[in-house]
């Protein structure tokens, strides 16, 4: 019975071992799945490819965009909802998953049609070109010559877009690929007991040949013979090579045979074993973790972040490159590719006066350095707005705190307003960029001051000091500005009197500037509000005979004249960061950056 009991396990063994074999084999699936996307119209200039398209199958899938040795290969991935506003003036191709009940089973969801233009966004603004490398939409660009192979994985929400230049048509041979990381979960265990099962038969075999060589020889005793009878013949002594030893040595022998017989089974299992990667053996450990994670609550409804760090980053390095241009060139049309507003007008007066005074300085630029603050607004129409601080504190340049906009799907973001910031300022607490803020409206009633009253109300403040109605809710010990300010006009002063004393008067005047605010909130209610400032002063001879001369070569180039008996008004202009407290906060408003520069001088009338 042992022996049975050894072949069913011997059995067992092998038909364990085989079908974990045959899991690891030809029982396996494929390693990769391929999908191709073929354009339902190969003249449209753009390709669409849905996030859930890349996820149809498990994994990452690789996908490969081929467009001829000739042409540049363009993909980038956004939002879906800012590649259908980019999109929405022009037809395109669009890769979508259809749903599972309306494929056949082992048919590929994915489905390539047509768009039509929609014009929904229309009434945001004019396209300002097709070429979309120039836009500042997307979250990651990948360029390639002639084919583009990438892998990833696009958040929910997020779709690629695949073209060239947006004139020509998209590239046509576009597929997906994916790597299944097929796994056998019962391969290992099958083999496991495979050999588990070979050893049982093993022991069950040696211990059939054990109990045979303990019953050889006589069971029972020969019958008694009768007292009369002769004695049985002496029998001679067996050989030691007698049958008996002989066949327990061949017993021992087959014994022997069978164990090496067995042993390789057991070696093979254990070999298979032992290359058995992890996805041979179930992941307990997996479904405990799932089955223990609480289910993940949905968000509410919430508008998306303007950008992400990584556009912020390519968005700020573009406007720096293109201001940068804009200095040396003295152009004012090239920089308003990048600025509009106060930034705008302060530049725009440095080059006017720069093609008269080559020495004359530029306002403030923004360096090299990192994007080390971004808050950009909560808003998935536009126009979309982003404060952003460009440096760090222990750099070598002064960091740079900017406002910038984007009106329309087709435009580029612009700065509007452009500062300094204080030597030792702190920022307030900001919400993170994964979270965004909300833009402030300029009547805001929550704040200490509403964004459309702030320089009106600072401006009190610069004239009148502490005797200022508002003077109660600004910093002014801590005022890099109204210091800068006041040390100017001193040195204005001085120097005036040391030439014009007696012959003729100086006088100060401020008021808030002609730009809207720009205000995002920050946490506790608080917002960072970017506003501009205007401040002059004028020189007037107090008798008739008195001539004001040696103007400064800036002024001379506004006023045409290097001496007027009438005398001149000269205003500079200033881009102001404040943050400003909530209503019910004790904080002060504070100064946190600011721009100066000179905009314009006239002669007062006779």
């Amino acid at each position: 019975m042992r022996f049975v009991w050894a072949v069913v396990a011997f059995l067992v063994a092998v038909a364990l071992v085989g079908t974990g074999v045959a899991q690891l084999t030809v029982l396996k699936g494929p390693d990769s799945i391929t999908s191709e996307l073929a354009p339902a119209d190969d003249a449209l200039a753009f390709t669409v490819v849905d996030s859930d398209v890349l996820g149809e199958h498990p994994g990452t899938p690789t996908i490969t965009i081929s467009a001829g040795a000739d042409t540049e290969v363009f993909a980038a991935y956004g939002r879906t909802a800012d590649i259908d506003a980019w999109l929405s003036d022009t037809s395109y191709n669009r890769a979508t998953l259809a749903d599972a009940d309306d494929v056949a089973e082992g048919e590929s969801r994915i489905e390539v049609a047509a768009v039509e233009a929609t014009g929904e966004f229309a009434d945001t603004g004019e396209r300002s070109g097709w070429d979309p490398r120039s836009s500042d939409l997307w979250v990651e660009r990948m360029t390639g010559e002639g084919e583009l192979t990438e892998r990833l994985t696009l958040p929910d929400g997020m779709s690629m877009l695949i073209a060239t230049d947006g004139e020509a048509p998209a590239p046509a041979e576009v597929s997906l690929a994916w790597r299944t990381d097929v796994t056998t979960p019962w391969a290992g265990p099958l083999i496991a007991l495979g050999a588990l099962a070979a050893l049982v038969g093993l022991v069950f075999w040696i211990a059939g040949f054990v109990h045979l060589r303990r019953r050889r020889g006589p069971r029972r005793k020969g019958p008694k013979l009768p007292p009369t009878a002769p004695a049985p013949p002496a029998v001679e002594p067996a050989p030691e090579s007698d049958a008996p030893e002989s066949g327990s040595r061949g017993s021992g022998t087959r014994a022997r045979r069978r164990l090496r017989i067995a042993a390789p089974a057991l070696v093979v299992s254990a070999a298979l074993l032992a290359g058995c990667s992890p996805t041979a053996w179930p992941d307990f450990a997996e479904d405990e973790a799932a089955s223990a994670s609480p289910s993940a609550t949905p968000a509410p409804e919430q508008a998306t972040p303007a950008i992400t760090d990584a556009q912020a980053a390519r968005i700020v390095e573009s406007i720096s490159s293109t201001v940068t241009r804009a200095d040396e060139e003295n152009d004012a049309d090239v920089a308003g590719r990048r600025m509009s507003g106060a930034a705008l007008e302060m530049r725009e007066t440095a080059y006017d006066v720069r093609s008269d005074v080559n020495d004359y300085p530029v306002p403030t630029t923004i360096p090299e350095g990192p994007v080390s603050v971004l808050l950009p607004q909560a808003n998935d129409g536009w126009p979309r707005t982003a404060l952003v601080v460009v440096g760090e504190e222990e750099g070598e340049d002064v960091p740079t705190i900017l406002t910038m906009t984007q009106d329309s799907p087709w435009s580029r973001y612009r700065v509007s307003y452009l500062a300094s910031i204080g030597a030792s300022v702190e920022l307030p607490e900001l919400a993170p960029a994964w979270l965004g803020a909300a833009l402030v409206p300029p009547d805001s009633s929550f704040l200490q001051i509403a964004p459309q009253d702030l320089a009106a109300a600072y401006a009190d403040v610069i004239g009148k000091g502490e005797d200022s109605d508002y003077a109660a809710l600004f910093d002014l010990e801590a005022d890099p500005f109204r210091q800068a300010l006041a040390d100017k006009r001193s040195a204005t002063r001085d120097t005036f009197n040391e030439t014009a004393e007696g012959t003729a008067e100086i006088s100060f005047d401020e008021a808030a500037g002609d730009t809207d605010p720009v205000s995002l909130a920050t946490f506790n209610s608080g917002a960072i509000v970017a506003v501009s400032l205007e401040d002059s002063e004028t020189l007037r001879p107090t008798n008739e005979d008195g001539v004001i001369k040696d103007l400064a070569p800036e002024i001379e180039h506004f006023v045409g004249e290097t001496e007027t008996a009438t005398g001149l008004t000269t205003t500079y202009s200033s881009e102001l960061f404040f943050f400003v407290p909530a209503k019910a906060s004790e904080e002060p408003i504070r100064v946190l950056g600011y721009s100066y520069g000179l905009a314009g001088s006239e002669l007062l009338p006779e």
